[in-house]
């Protein structure tokens, strides 16, 4: 039995060594982008023969994940597969100085192993002798390697590739009587990824409407070229698995320093990382768990050269309601905001969006849908149509400060103008705040605070009311500070910016 093993195994590596190398054309049928990577799905021109077949496969990634290679068809067998990259000219150069530097050390140590006199004793002989073994076989291993290198590296010179990224892939398959379809096989690659791209638009702020152009925007160094493929997105990660349940890590431990939990989500090995965009930064989003692959209409092509694709995925006209929000103590401008209903079910992923109000431009605003549950706060930009200010109360009897041995009292008083100068209602939320004492050497007495809400737990001061066309509304805020006189309070004017980060060129 043995023997009949040993001779199954000769022939069988025999039928390998003997199979012809056959370049196979191929061409991507369709792929699916995740945020990180791509899975991509070929097929062969022509049909496989029965027996054992040597493919080459030309213009696949270089990012190709080669454990992720698999085929589709059921009586195709693959026996060995490998990834061939071309070199760059100083990748190679680096190989000649390697062989250079183990010629140089082999050549010395044979001379001085030669040299007269080198060797004093018999013990010297030996340790010698012993050293040259070991040291001399890796070193003439080493050599063979370097070399074996080069010559696949001035092999692989000669083929024609599409780009610097681009590789080939060889496998050697076992085919199962005739083919009747052509060979179809699929690999997870890097060098890919997809962001969202929102463009979100209002009309005016009396429209009961916002309108959401949803895009997805893509860069490929995958070395691959890709025409008249279907294209899907999808928000998953290619190499994780749905297999295995949540369960326990560490225990969930109480100690002096407060509650420590400690879970291992999945109890998942680290899995293959994917090669990311070269000169892309990385943000992390949210996206939701239920979200499905969205395939994009018709057929696409998406080329390897580092450009930005963008393709549209869906425009909608959601339901919308306007106010305006103004916090002069931080900021003396007047913001548009929008509640808008019926996006939940869309599939929206947090992403980058430009904003335009009346048909200008306003910024871009990163839009996190993952904060939000059923309505969606979208601060749509600056808007003068509302007249907004804040001022201090000038009559002595609100500003004034007072001091005794023990103690100090201050009364501020401030005073906000509003008016609506649009041809239309509005709502508007305006927000101030009051300090909150956490001694009993200090108190806040709120003196007039103009039917205002106040929270006890932040001392944010809420006014929330409707504005008609053209009119003017004025609202006091007064409140007095008493404590003890060797304690000192911040104004709260100091909460208002004093520098505003812009971005500027460095020459």
């Amino acid at each position: 039995m043995k023997y009949l093993i040993l001779s199954l195994f000769f022939v069988f590596n025999l039928n390998i060594l003997s199979a012809q190398e056959l370049e196979m054309g191929s061409k991507v049928e369709s792929v699916v982008l995740y945020h990180s990577g791509a899975l991509v799905k070929r097929v062969s021109t022509s049909l496989l023969s029965s027996g054992i077949s040597e493919l080459v496969i030309k213009n696949v990634s270089n990012k190709m994940l080669l454990n992720s290679l698999k085929v589709k068809s059921g009586n195709v067998t693959i026996l060995n597969k490998q990834l061939v990259k071309k070199i760059t000219n100083e990748e190679f150069e680096q190989l000649v100085d390697r062989k250079s530097a183990i010629e140089k050390q082999v050549s010395l140590i044979e001379e001085k192993y030669v040299e007269v006199g080198f060797v004093k004793n018999v013990e010297d002989l030996e340790k010698l002798t012993s050293f040259y073994s070991s040291r001399i076989l890796r070193l003439k291993k080493d050599l063979r390697s370097v070399n074996s290198e080069i010559t696949e590296a001035k092999k692989n010179e000669s083929i024609q590739l599409n780009n610097k990224d681009a590789a080939i892939l060889k496998l050697i398959v076992s085919v199962q009587g005739a083919m009747s379809t052509p060979l179809e096989f699929q690999y997870v690659c890097g060098g890919i990824g997809w962001s969202p791209y929102y463009e979100i638009s209002v009309g005016s702020s009396a429209n009961k409407a916002i309108e959401i152009k949803y895009f997805a925007r893509t860069m490929s160094q995958t070395g691959e070229n890709w025409d008249d493929v279907s294209v899907f997105l999808s928000s998953s990660f290619p190499l994780s698995s749905p297999t295995r349940l949540p369960k326990m890590g560490e225990p969930w431990v109480l100690n002096e320093r407060g509650s420590v939990s400690n879970f291992n989500v999945y109890g998942l090995e680290e899995t293959e990382e994917l090669e990311k965009l070269d000169g892309v930064a990385y943000q992390e989003i949210n996206v939701p768990s239920n979200l499905k692959v969205i395939k994009l209409k018709g057929r696409n092509d998406i080329k390897s050269n580092s450009t930005v694709f963008t393709f549209p995925i869906k425009q909608v006209s959601l339901p919308a309601t306007y106010s305006y929000y103004g916090f002069p103590n931080l900021d003396p401008e007047v913001y548009l905001v929008a509640e808008v209903t019926g996006w939940d079910t869309l599939g929206f992923v947090d992403g980058v969006a430009d904003m335009s109000f009346a048909g200008n431009n306003v910024g871009k605003s990163v839009v996190k849908f993952s904060d939000f549950k059923n309505i969606l706060n979208l601060p749509i930009g600056k808007d003068n149509s509302v007249f907004m200010r804040r001022s201090e109360i000038a009559d002595q009897k609100y500003f004034k400060v007072s001091k005794t041995s023990k103690k100090k009292t201050t009364t501020l008083a401030y005073q906000y103008e509003l008016k609506n100068n649009n041809p239309f209602p509005i709502q508007f939320k305006l927000l101030d705040q009051v300090p909150l004492s956490q001694t009993k050497r200090a108190s806040v007495d709120i003196v007039d605070v103009s039917n205002g809400l106040i929270s006890a737990q932040t001392g944010a001061v809420i006014w929330d009311f409707k504005i008609s066309q053209g009119e003017e509304v004025e609202r006091k805020l007064i409140f007095t500070i008493e404590m003890d006189a060797k304690y000192r309070y911040s104004n709260s004017n100091s909460l208002r910016k004093k520098f505003t980060p812009v971005s500027c060129p460095s020459f």
